[in-house]
């Protein structure tokens, strides 16, 4: 897939609509230029790839790139312009140093009109997290959900509310409420959240010390 020019209603005929209208410049990579000496001078080495587009080396500027992660996160959506061509893009890839935690690679996958992808979208719990009077506490047990779907209905996050709850002690994936564009392709009986119960010393010293948010990882859930 070639590049489709700088001209954004190019990309609307050819069937692809970008993401959150996110652009990022980007410069091609000079050969044999050590990836150390790029970081050192602000950019961080990538690659576009795509089922019909030959591997392009690219530089993007750090800054740009801690940008869009910090705003849309590691399953970003996003445009590549480089020398007068568009590629609609999204985040395949971001590697980062184990001790520094930089980043350190971007691997962009090339879109093309009709192409169905894979996406790991992030599970957002809204209410979660809090202990109240009774002892119940609202345990995060996954954070992303795989689907599959068009780029543009692709979501950057699916909301689950804890009052949804109900009587019941865990929402599961299959439980999840998404558009009828995309699909889940993932395990429908993983849990994404359930109740766990603090005795009320536990409840008391909680809330005393303001830590409501702090949930032990270590909590027994029982049978759920």
């Amino acid at each position: 897939m070639e590049g489709l020019g700088d001209n954004r209603e190019t990309i609307v005929k050819a069937g692809i609509k970008i993401m959150h209208n996110k652009s990022i410049e980007a410069k091609a990579k000079i050969q044999k230029t050590k990836a150390n000496v790029l970081r050192e001078q602000g950019y961080v080495p990538g690659v576009i790839y795509g089922q019909t587009i030959t591997p392009i080396p690219i530089i993007f500027e750090i800054k740009a790139i801690n940008r869009l992660l910090r705003e849309d996160g590691e399953n970003a959506f996003f445009e590549i312009m480089m020398d007068n061509n568009i590629w609609p893009v999204r985040l395949k890839e971001v590697q980062r140093d184990p001790l520094t935690r930089k980043v350190i690679h971007i691997d962009a996958l090339a879109l093309k009109s009709g192409q169905k992808i894979r996406a790991e979208v992030p599970i957002r719990i809204e209410g979660g997290g809090k202990v109240n009077r009774d002892g119940i506490i609202i345990q995060r047990q996954k954070n992303t959900v795989c689907v599959e779907g068009l780029a543009d209905n692709i979501p950057d996050c699916i909301n689950v509310s804890v009052e949804r709850l109900g009587d019941r002690r865990s929402i599961r994936v299959g439980d999840l409420e998404i558009s009828e564009e995309i699909s889940i392709i993932d395990n429908y009986d993983a849990v994404v959240l359930c109740t766990a119960k603090h005795s009320r010393l536990d409840i008391e010293e909680i809330l005393a010390e303001g830590k409501e948010d702090e949930i032990e990882d270590d909590i027994d859930i029982g049978e759920i």
